[in-house]
């Protein structure tokens, strides 16, 4: 038996992107649902959970926050927890959290100058 060799010219980001996806968890049926919570926490994906888990959840232990915006902390979807549809809170891990606070603050800020110089 023979190998074939291709050379394969990938950069180190392309490298990364597919060994994250290898070890990309994914859910079945028998899947619990606090394996693909802590899974997905892992994975420093967004959480979505209903009020009974969002009791339950300590995102300070978990090193996440609740979504930066207002009007994004309450969504409408599945808990990833019980896989109940409903209006569940929305949770991002710190890195992401600090990104969307920053783009909502130059967001807020080009909104205010933009008023004062419009003429």
């Amino acid at each position: 038996m023979s190998d074939i060799l291709i050379p394969q010219k990938w950069t180190p980001k392309q490298v990364d992107r597919a060994n994250m996806k290898r070890l990309e968890f994914r859910r079945n049926r028998y899947t619990t649902g606090s394996a693909n919570l802590d899974n997905m926490i892992a994975l420093l994906k967004a959480v979505i959970l209903c009020p009974e888990h969002t009791r339950k959840f300590s995102p300070k232990a978990a090193r996440y926050r609740p979504h930066p915006d207002p009007k994004m902390r309450r969504v409408i979807g599945n808990c990833d927890v019980c896989n109940e549809y409903g209006l569940s809170s929305l949770f991002l891990n710190e890195k992401d959290a600090n990104e969307e606070r920053e783009k909502l603050e130059r967001f807020k800020r080009a909104l205010e100058y933009g008023h004062l110089f419009r003429g």
